[in-house]
């Protein structure tokens, strides 16, 4: 009944009155392709309308599946960084007598031979009070890419303490291994002229 009554006072509008009497001049097939013309324009509406639900839900499934992968890979990051940890407990603590020590023990970890680094160059750094820095130049060689990179965090985040300064990495002639050329700046206690000669 309210539908009713808002009808008849839209009616009795002013504009109502001249559309209508603008329709009723109309000749018969100029109303009927008025009617043909509402008819596509309201399917044109409720397709496009129909189209933006879709696109929007669309849009919000792609969000949901990069968040989904994204919080995957971020947890897959976390399990990686704990168990380069656990890796990383297993370096001797109390210091290895040379560098080259050091480095091996780092491979070993990785399941590779001693023979899979090599240091090319070491000379002596900075001192400061009791610790000797020493500028390393490492060459690694036949690493699958899962084994340099804990190597490299081992680097980082190993004892004796060292800091990354350069890496260079390019394929092995062995296909799916690779080489790499790091540069180090490692510290350790300074030895005392007696303790080398021992």
């Amino acid at each position: 009944m309210a539908v009713g009554g808002m009808f008849d006072r839209m009616k009795e509008q002013e504009w109502y009155q001249q559309l209508s009497s603008t329709w009723n001049q109309l000749p018969p097939e100029q109303q009927r392709m008025a009617r043909i013309g509402g008819t596509v324009g309201g399917f044109l509406i409720a397709a496009y309308l129909m189209f933006s639900t879709y696109d929007s839900a669309h849009t919000a499934k792609e969000e949901y599946y990069q968040k989904e992968e994204l919080a995957r890979i971020l947890t897959q990051a976390n399990d990686e960084l704990r168990r380069l940890k656990g890796q990383n407990s297993g370096i001797p603590q109390s210091g290895p007598q040379s560098w080259a020590g050091v480095f091996q023990g780092m491979v070993s970890l990785q399941g590779l031979p001693a023979t899979a680094v090599e240091i090319l160059k070491e000379s002596p750094g900075a001192t400061q009070g009791v610790i000797q820095e020493s500028l390393l130049e490492v060459k690694l060689k036949g690493l699958q890419v899962r084994q340099l990179v804990p190597f490299l965090y081992q680097i980082e985040h190993g004892s004796p303490p060292m800091k990354l300064k350069g890496l260079i990495v390019e394929p092995s002639s062995e296909e799916g291994l690779l080489n790499a050329k790091v540069n180090v700046s490692g510290y350790m206690a300074k030895q005392e002229k007696g303790d080398k000669a021992k």
